[in-house]
């Protein structure tokens, strides 16, 4: 298991969450996606309930990863308004991060 991302690192990831989100960090793409409530959220989160985020689902383009490390929540700058106006996503804590490209693991 992978314990941290940065910015400047390649490849792809699948990063779990405390509430059961995934999401798909395709660093060398520079695009994120997020799964809502992909896996069962951890006993401490269970009360938190369900949040759909505008453009769950959708591959949208990673301006910088600021901070993902399992433990804490990941912080990503992201593209999401028509707009143009940059967006942080804050996640719950991050409970795994596994590589999705062997030569990244």
């Amino acid at each position: 298991m992978v314990q941290e991302l940065g910015n400047d690192d390649a490849g792809r990831y699948l990063v779990t969450t405390a509430t059961g989100s995934q999401y798909l960090v395709d660093l060398t793409a520079r695009t994120v996606q997020r799964a809502m409530a992909s896996t069962a959220p951890l006993v401490v989160y269970l009360d938190v309930g369900f949040s759909r985020l505008r453009r769950d689902g959708e591959s949208l383009e990673l301006l910088m990863l600021e901070f993902c490390t399992v433990g804490w929540p990941a912080r990503y700058w992201l593209q999401i308004r028509a707009d143009h106006v940059v967006t942080l996503r804050t996640t719950s804590p991050v409970v795994d991060i596994v590589a999705l490209d062997p030569l990244e693991a």
